[in-house]
């Protein structure tokens, strides 16, 4: 979608995100080299962010508003990023590279 596309009566509503999308990109990046058997195909990378998403609530806000710096919260999606990394290489979508 364009940015126009999520105009509604002049309100746009391009940069309401899902506050947790970045925070997994992040995390992605710092642990998938720690899983070298991890194949870093596309459709392993994205299942590993839809499976990452899916397990957490979504809480929408502004892309410029800060992320609150929560300890705990941060553990917990630690966890999660790693259980879907493992999910994901124990279980690709698609056939094994030799």
């Amino acid at each position: 979608m364009t940015k126009e596309e999520y105009s509604i009566k002049g309100v746009s509503l391009y940069e309401i995100r899902n506050r947790f999308e970045i925070i997994v990109i992040r995390l992605m990046k710092q642990f998938i080299p720690q899983f070298p058997e991890f194949d870093s195909c596309p459709v392993c990378i994205e299942d590993v962010y839809a499976l990452a998403l899916s397990r957490m609530p979504s809480i929408y806000m502004k892309k410029t508003q800060d992320i609150p710096d929560n300890k705990l919260v941060n553990e917990s999606i630690e966890e999660i990023v790693k259980y879907a990394i493992f999910q994901v290489m124990s279980n690709p979508k698609h056939e094994k590279i030799a």
